[in-house]
């Protein structure tokens, strides 16, 4: 570093006396970073000369660790040096030194050859550390989705310090980090919930690529079912990718199995950076896997006959024991209905109650959502509901096939979960790791060319 500096500086035409000075200073003020960093740290370092003086400029990434040397740096360089540190971008950090083209003559000789001791290379980071980030922390999480997933992520605010701290703040939000040995934020697993909800799901989840295969995302999500009955929920939540099975091996391993698969919930695009994608040219699709934190009820269902022995088999899986109702003449004298559709063409008609014109009002919700824009819908409504078949045989008539459950969706209550898509989807690209995945997204293409021979409509 002294040489690169004192030669820049000659370059730029500054006196030898004045270049071996600001070499020397922006050695000292490297060593000092470099007791901080780590051998996966990188810096950009600049010389800079005016007709006034002469500066060297440090930029790094890291604020909230590099920004603790700063205090420190006046006691190494010599007199006669300015200094100055301050934020830069997101989680940037610049320090810049400068001196006068008028200082003092050649330095001593032991200050400009005396060797400098090079740091020793930090140990492995074997003591990863999970607990509840800061709001010193956001900037370094920042760091970790741009690194990972570049701009391009889902969940935007993590790239902005203050709305995501505003989301932690109003229990939108409950985070969890992994530091490494030095206390630098190296992964990151939130869960996200919505007002008044009694499930959250187990988001905005990343883990630096060096620090992977330490089972630091699966150590997160125990610490967050920790915290999850502290808040009053029910259950957590996951929405693993199906273009690889990294998030789906963590999810067996901490006790979520799949309840429900989402076909093309997003478009093609919404992928992490640099990963392969074998499901290139359709729809992006995820598994929603669940685990209760409390321990759930019995329940008692009104399950649609086609699927009766699937949706116990996802509550044994769920460790809920349920019992199918008789039929029941006895339901909802109208219904109650929403309808919703994301920014990325993705909609959801919900039943929260089921009356007797069920199969009209379905119709005109699915005109809706499709007039919205929506490429793939999701349609839901109460296990506990009397008219749940009604429901199923009015969709199953539109072309709805299976999805899934969500378990403590409804304020507590579970809902059923159908889907409808109306661009291509080839399931056999879907990337599957465990048995319980395949066996439900091959029940789910039976019943989806099932359900396109009763509405007479060419499976897409």
């Amino acid at each position: 570093m002294r040489a690169f500096v004192r030669e820049a500086s000659l370059a730029e035409d500054v006196p030898a006396s004045v270049a071996s000075l600001m070499a020397n200073d922006t050695a000292q003020a490297w060593l000092a970073i470099c007791t901080q960093g780590s051998h996966l740290d990188r810096a950009r370092v600049a010389v800079m000369r005016s007709h006034r003086d002469v500066k060297t400029r440090i930029l790094l990434q890291g604020h909230s660790r590099i920004s603790n040397i700063a205090a420190s740096l006046a006691g190494r360089i010599r007199c006669g040096a300015g200094i100055a540190c301050r934020a830069h971008g997101i989680d940037g950090w610049e320090i810049s030194l400068h001196r006068s083209l008028t200082g003092n003559g050649e330095p001593h000789v032991s200050a400009v050859e005396a060797p400098l001791s090079t740091p020793a290379p930090p140990a492995a980071a074997r003591d990863y550390v999970i607990d509840l980030p800061q709001k010193s922390d956001a900037a370094a999480i920042a760091r970790c989705f741009l690194e990972v997933y570049g701009h391009h992520y889902v969940h935007s605010e993590v790239f902005s310090p203050h709305r995501y701290w505003e989301k932690v703040e109003s229990g939108e939000l409950i985070p969890v980090v992994a530091r490494d040995d030095q206390g630098e934020v190296i992964g990151h697993v939130a869960l996200e919930r919505e007002p008044g909800a009694l499930v959250a799901e187990r988001g905005e989840a990343v883990v630096l690529p060096a620090y992977r295969g330490h089972h630091l995302l699966e150590r997160m999500t125990e610490r967050l079912r920790e915290e999850a009955p502290k808040r009053g929920l029910h259950g957590v939540y996951a929405e693993p990718l199906t273009i690889h099975t990294f998030s789906q091996r963590n999810d067996e391993r901490a006790g979520m199995p799949v309840c429900a698969v989402l076909l093309g919930a997003n478009p093609e695009s919404f992928r992490p950076k640099g990963v392969a994608c074998p499901t290139a040219g359709q729809r992006q699709s995820y598994l929603r896997t669940f685990r209760f934190v409390q321990q759930p009820a019995a329940r008692t269902i009104y399950a649609p006959a086609p699927y009766r022995e699937m949706l116990l088999k996802i509550y044994a899986g769920l460790g809920v024991t349920a019992s199918v109702a008789a039929p029941s003449a006895v339901i909802a004298r109208e219904s109650r209905t929403g309808i919703k559709v994301n920014d990325r063409g993705y909609g959801m008609i919900h039943f929260e109650r089921i009356g007797p014109n069920v199969a009209i009002e379905l119709s005109q919700a699915l005109r809706d959502v499709q007039g919205l824009g929506a490429s793939s819908m999701q349609l839901s409504g109460p296990v506990g509901d009397p008219g749940l078949p009604l429901l199923t045989d009015a969709a199953r008539t539109l072309g709805f096939f299976f999805c899934g459950l969500g378990p403590a969706f409804a304020e507590g209550a579970d809902i059923f979960l159908l889907q409808l898509l109306s661009e291509p989807l080839d399931t056999g690209k879907l990337q599957l790791f465990t048995d319980i995945a395949k066996e439900l997204v091959a029940f789910i293409d039976r019943d989806r060319s099932a359900a396109a021979g009763l509405s007479g409509v060419r499976r897409i």
